[in-house]
């Protein structure tokens, strides 16, 4: 089959950057949220199950979030900031699954994360794409 429009197809390396962009902020959006909106409930939430280690764990869970969607914006090391990605929905759906009691710890839909997790494994397969300081060999 034919491409309809084959003009576009010199584009192709924008796709990967425009994924890469809308997940550093959506990750920079959640990590925010989690160590500055909810972080009280948040670790109320996580200190019922692990009293020791609540505070340990969400400022950990902010602040990788937000190292991840630094290095995805910046487009730095972008297959490992896809794989801290890739972890950090498996880890959300794990929660939304296993732990319903934990739910300002994710507070997001299944399929919020679900969405992330794909769009990460998008960006671990195809690299970072344009205006990236990552390039293809």
């Amino acid at each position: 089959m034919l491409n309809t429009f084959p003009n576009l197809l010199f584009l192709g390396l924008l796709s990967p950057f425009l994924i890469r962009i809308t997940v550093g902020l959506m990750f920079l959006w959640i990590g925010y949220s989690y160590l500055f909106k909810d972080r009280v409930t948040a670790t109320n939430q996580v200190s019922n199950r692990w009293p020791k280690l609540a505070i340990s764990i969400v400022w950990f869970g902010g602040i990788l979030e937000i190292i991840t969607g630094f290095f995805l914006i910046a487009g730095f090391l972008t297959q490992i900031a896809a794989i801290a990605g890739i972890l950090i929905a498996i880890d959300a759906l794990f929660v939304k699954w296993l732990y319903k009691d934990l739910n300002k710890v994710a507070k997001y839909s299944k399929m919020f994360y679900i969405l992330i997790l794909v769009a990460s494994l998008s960006l671990l397969f195809s690299g970072a794409g344009a205006f990236a300081f990552d390039l293809p060999l």
